[in-house]
Order: C-alpha cells, then structure tokens, then sequence
C-alpha cells in the first residue's frame, strides 16, 4: 500500500511539472526571464511583428489621401497621432527595428499619396547591430522614400538607471543619423531630446513611464511638440 501511494504520488509530481512546463512554454515567460539573463534574444521578426504587419494591410487600402504616415517602434505605437496631423495613420509596432521597417515598407501602398512620413526608429536596434549597420538600413528606408516628404526624429534618450542602452551611443548615433539625412533634400531631421532630459542627461523621470524608455503622457507632449513644430 505504501509503495503504490508512493507511485501515485511521484506519477502526481511528474504529470504537474511536464503540465507546467507546457504552459511556460506556451507563454512568453521563459523568453522574458531569457532576456533578463542575457542568455534568450527574442526574433526580430517576431509572431507578434507579423500579426500587427497582418493588420496594417488590412488597414492600408482605407487610408486617405494626404494623410500623415507614422512608422517606428513601440514609442510610435503609443504616440496619438492624430494630435499632429489629420488625417494621420499609425504604423508603430513594438520593438520594431530599422530592419523591420526595411520588411514591411512593401506592403504600404499609401506612401505613394502620403502628405508626410514620419520615421521613428532605431533604439531597439542598438542591442541587435552595429551602429553601421543601423545607418545602411537607414540609408536603405530613405532611399526606398526617397519620393516623400520624410521627418525622421531622433533616437529619443533613456534614463539609464532602467536599461542596459545609454545615452552616449544615443547620441553617437544621432550625430551620424544627422549628418546622414543632410544629404537630401526631402527629409526634415528633429531631435526633442533636449527637451526630454534631466540636469543629468538622463530621459526625466516625469517623462517616462517607469521604465527609463517609454513616454509618459508629459513626455509624449513635448516630443508631438516638436513633431508639430517639423511640418509647420
């Protein structure tokens, strides 16, 4: 009797932990605490990247003429476009790259009779490439957009207390994103990070959400500000 409780109960204890091991798996858990260590990246073109790519599509078709194309990242995504042009669209998909960008640029057919395009990209890829590589996809988009009118904004900065990005690399490459964009005569290039920062250059703790990267509804003000002030 001793030894069939003692079966039914390790039988018990693996059945729950291949049971558990399922739902993890299932989940995004064990990528997210991956990422933490440092030992799991997650795909670039992720299931979640193509699921929004599969909405934008369908979106695509129902855009009106002259409208204000916005396309980036998550900071995008959050971004209430409509507070800086009408009519405007929102392409933003959360931790998009300039790769990304470079994949789905294809399937927006109402750049051909967009009034702008503003681009926003580029923080997610300092964990993923080179700063040279970041600029040759950013040659690639503008070169591709080369018929619109383009505001690109600057990487905005992070409060490094919450990320592993810091703002000397932010600013590197804004500089170089800069010198870049002068070329052509069809892009507007804004940087709002002064606006956004701390005496000690880091992203203000009133203009993010908590987490040193995305806006709060303060930061998001200032930086449609200056998006405003671009296309004036």
């Amino acid at each position: 009797m001793k030894n069939k409780k003692l079966k039914i109960w390790s039988l018990y204890v693996v059945l729950l932990h291949a049971f558990l091991v399922i739902v993890l798996a299932k989940s995004d858990f064990i990528m997210k605490v991956g990422g933490v260590l440092g030992v799991y990246q997650t795909p670039e073109l992720s299931g979640y990247y193509n699921r929004i790519v599969e909405y934008h599509k369908r979106m695509d078709g129902n855009v009106q003429e002259n409208s204000a194309i916005f396309i980036g990242d998550s900071i995008t995504q959050g971004l209430a476009v409509s507070s800086v042009m009408v009519p405007s669209i929102n392409y933003g998909i959360g931790s998009d790259t300039t790769l990304g960008v470079l994949n789905r640029l294809q399937y927006y057919q109402s750049m051909d009779s967009a009034k702008v395009i503003f681009l926003a990209v580029g923080i997610n890829d300092l964990r993923r490439r080179s700063e040279n590589e970041i600029l040759l996809n950013y040659t690639k988009i503008i070169e591709r957009l080369r018929d619109n009118y383009l505001v690109i904004s600057a990487i905005l900065p992070v409060d490094e207390i919450y990320t592993d990005v810091n703002n000397e690399e932010i600013i590197n490459l804004n500089n170089k994103l800069k010198k870049l964009v002068s070329k052509y005569k069809n892009i507007t290039f804004i940087d709002a990070g002064n606006d956004l920062i701390d005496s000690t250059g880091n992203l203000k703790k009133d203009n993010h959400i908590g987490d040193g990267v995305h806006l709060s509804t303060n930061g998001y003000e200032i930086w449609i500000k200056a998006l405003k002030q671009s296309v004036i």
